[in-house]
């Protein structure tokens, strides 16, 4: 795949797990999702996924404050997980009420 091809899917992917967190938070309860909850619901609508690329767009997404991270302990039958949830940016992004960010998919004009 190209890089131009990349990008894209890269930008696909991000709002994709905004949509996913969005609707965790509108369900109630706290919002949080773990990165494997994540891939597993991207799994199947994105050819070639990988945990990796979930886990470097939960970063990009946390580092533009659309996201909050967690990191849940390792535990007897569980390996440390990081969990994620949309923080209140990721919400007006989506409803596009603020400006679009270049390395999210927007189809505004």
């Amino acid at each position: 795949m190209n890089r131009k091809g990349e990008t894209i899917r890269t930008k696909i992917l991000r709002r994709r797990i905004l949509v996913c967190l969005r609707s965790a938070l509108a369900a109630g309860g706290e919002g949080w999702l773990s990165e494997r909850a994540l891939f597993g619901y991207l799994a199947d609508e994105t050819d070639g996924l990988s945990l990796s690329e979930v886990h470097e767009a939960v970063r990009y997404l946390e580092g533009k404050d659309y996201a909050a991270t967690r990191m849940r302990r390792e535990t007897k039958f569980e390996t440390g997980e990081t969990d994620a949830r949309a923080l209140p940016k990721a919400v007006d992004l989506l409803e596009e009420t603020i400006p679009p960010d270049p390395g999210v998919e927007d189809n505004r004009a």
